[in-house]
């Protein structure tokens, strides 16, 4: 029998990850309204997940063993309109939103979530993940300035918080540059 010591309790984190559930949806809106100063970010996580852009593999949870949920990302598809017009529209990921729960915040949570999004979206085809956020925060997990890759989209204005990921293994001559194109929803945020 292996036993452990309380100082390995004490590092263990008090909650793990996995896909969210239908029993998760009503704590999910919760989680969102709370951690935003506005109820857009749960309106768009609801709209996301009725829409055809859906990716359920790219909606992970943070709960605590009792299943309660203390954070939320969101990864779904969005369209690349290539700069060449006349070529079709390339299907990329857009990271939007990700949450913790004000008490919980700072304990890693987010990071573990975005680590666990991220390592599952470079098993998927799309070239690249967009997000729009703070550049410290996104950096360390490979964002870099959209326009240093060519993409630009709604969120231009935003400058550095306008970023992508490339897919790890892509070479520069296999990105796609072009125009981020978002779904109607995510103007509401």
């Amino acid at each position: 029998m292996l036993m452990t010591s309380q100082a390995d309790e004490a590092i263990a984190p008090a909650w793990t990850i996995r896909q969210e559930l239908p029993i998760d949806l009503d704590q999910i809106h919760d989680l969102h309204r709370a951690a935003f100063a506005s109820p857009a970010e749960a309106e768009l996580v609801d709209a996301v997940r009725s829409g055809p852009d859906f990716v359920p593999d790219l909606s992970l949870v943070a709960v605590t063993a009792d299943d309660s949920v203390l954070g939320h990302v969101l990864v779904s598809r969005i369209a690349l309109q290539p700069d060449d017009e006349t070529a079709a529209r390339v299907d990329v990921l857009a990271l939007a939103p990700i949450a913790v729960l004000p008490p919980h915040q700072g304990r890693g949570i987010g990071t573990a979530l975005m680590s666990e999004a991220l390592a599952i979206a470079d098993q998927r085809e799309e070239p690249m993940t967009i997000v729009l956020g703070s550049p410290s925060f996104y950096e360390p997990f490979g964002f870099i300035p959209a326009a240093e890759l060519g993409i630009h989209g709604p969120y231009d204005d935003a400058a550095d918080a306008f970023q992508v990921r490339p897919r790890p293994g892509l070479s520069g001559d296999e990105l796609p540059s072009g125009t981020a194109v978002y779904p109607a929803m995510f103007s509401a945020v």
